[in-house]
């Protein structure tokens, strides 16, 4: 196990060793989650194996957690959002070849086979950063609408089922048919 987080790994060393990676990363240093926050205080923390496969390809598995504070789309007020998604990846590496086609068939093929459960990251380079990695998984992980269940700063953005309930049986066009039923 490493001890504190590397800025660049490379997955390839790390998996063939068996390295267990543990740590956190701060959010301030993920330039592209930035944008999507509306504070940049907090970390992500990290619980990573890197192992082989059964093809003797690098896999990445474990987990990302992080409390990321996002800004509700009903109320616009700030919201702790908390993320905890599992990891699962199989690295691949894109190699110059003299013909582009064979690469491309190659590459395609690679991708077909990977273990259930798992998806490809293609590397351009032997080291890569971890905080871009740690990154693209939680951009990955974020909701689609982040929004409060309950807003708490106003009833107005409150779904109430039962008034909802109540208008639609009094307006129902139809309701007149369900007078004509022989009983």
């Amino acid at each position: 196990m490493l001890k504190g987080l590397p800025t660049y790994i490379d997955p390839k060393r790390l998996a063939l060793f068996g390295v267990s990676v543990k740590g956190r990363a701060a959010l301030a240093q993920m330039s592209r989650l930035r944008d999507s926050l509306c504070d940049v205080q907090g970390e992500a923390q990290i619980d990573w194996l890197f192992a082989l496969d059964d093809k003797q390809r690098p896999t990445i598995s474990g987990r990302v957690q992080a409390q990321l504070p996002l800004r509700c789309q009903r109320c616009l007020q700030p919201m702790l959002t908390e993320i905890d998604t599992k990891v699962a990846l199989v690295v691949l590496t894109s190699e110059p070849s003299q013909n582009s086609q064979n690469s491309q068939n190659s590459q395609n093929s690679q991708n077909e086979e990977l273990p259930v459960g798992y998806e490809a990251i293609t590397l351009t380079s032997t080291l890569v950063s971890l905080i871009t990695i740690i990154e693209d998984e939680l951009i990955l992980a974020l909701p689609i609408v982040a929004k409060h269940t309950a807003c708490p700063s106003s009833n107005e953005y409150q779904y109430v089922s039962s008034i909802v309930e109540d208008k639609t049986l009094k307006n129902n066009p139809f309701q007149v048919l369900s007078q004509l039923k022989i009983g």
